[in-house]
């Protein structure tokens, strides 16, 4: 049957802005809907101006990302995408090339490229874009703002889910973030303490010690205000922290790692208000929690 001048062809050059649009909408919307299933919010910005580098920008969990969105058809070979330098200076920049259903326009898969939140973007390389048409002396000049970027070195997700958890990261990665914040708002440890107190303010966690003696798990536990780090009002409710991290500890079950700091610090708190020192079973279990925090933060 003969088109009438109404119809168009949906993968038509001339509706390129049309499924640019669609696709971006359809990418968002599912990603919000996905994060409030799972309790979480999600807020959306979108770039005005294409040097920007990014198209939209996506904060939760206390996670910024700088999103450039790509997309073809699933059934496309294209090998390469163009990626601009500016996303490579935002601070978790990161790629999603949308993969699409030719007959429905709906997304089938994702490419990603990207580091994990809070890192930049992994090298562009060094292959620069250069325009399609030749110049009136016939050479095509180069786009220095564009780099050539394969697509072997995207990552293949299966589906919107994991997708999530490479723009905002697992519940450890997201806590660890948490915990770095809360750290550079407490107050600067002792200059004439131990060396390593200073890297774990500034969220070098490389430096955890191996060892530490009963002087330094008390240093360790309070780095961090615990109350104010779990969000309570006082050690009255320090037992909602303590009792679940025990709980786990002798089930070998996952702890965060800011919920083990946090009951260390009320557990040595707790020690303190009493006047004394821990008794055997206390001193296994604070051994834990510390074990457990640098297997945690090192991870």
């Amino acid at each position: 049957m003969e088109m009438s001048s109404l119809q168009i062809d949906a993968w038509a050059s001339g509706a390129s802005v049309e499924r640019e649009k669609l696709f971006e909408r359809q990418l968002i919307g599912e990603i919000v809907r996905r994060m409030l299933l799972q309790g979480r919010r999600c807020e959306v910005l979108r770039a005005e101006f294409d040097a920007s580098g990014h198209d939209v920008l996506l904060e939760s969990d206390g996670v910024s990302r700088h999103v450039q969105l790509k997309a073809m058809r699933d059934d496309g070979r294209r090998m390469y995408v163009n990626i601009h330098t500016a996303l490579a200076r935002k601070p978790s920049g990161c790629v999603i090339w949308m993969k699409v259903d030719p007959a429905s326009l709906t997304t089938s898969g994702f490419l990603w490229f990207g580091g994990r939140p809070g890192e930049p973007l992994p090298s562009l390389g060094d292959k620069v874009v250069k325009h399609t048409k030749a110049n009136a002396a016939g050479l095509k000049t180069e786009r220095p703002g564009l780099r050539e970027v394969r697509r072997s070195r995207f990552e293949t997700l299966r589906d919107i889910d994991k997708l999530i958890e490479r723009l905002f990261g697992t519940s450890v990665e997201r806590d660890v973030l948490r915990l770095k914040v809360h750290l550079r708002q407490q107050p600067l440890a002792p200059a004439d303490g131990p060396a390593w107190t200073a890297h774990l303010q500034a969220g070098r966690f490389e430096a955890f010690p191996e060892k530490l003696d009963e002087d330094g798990q008390i240093t360790l536990a309070h780095l961090v205000d615990g109350y104010a780090l779990m969000g309570l009002s006082g050690p009255a409710e320090a037992n909602t922290v303590v009792t679940p991290v025990q709980a786990a500890l002798d089930t070998a079950a996952a702890i965060l790692p800011s919920n083990l700091w946090a009951a260390m610090f009320m557990e040595h708190r707790r020690l303190r208000f009493e006047g004394r020192g821990p008794s055997g079973e206390e001193i296994k279990r604070l051994k834990q929690m510390e074990v457990g925090l640098r297997r945690a933060l090192l991870a």
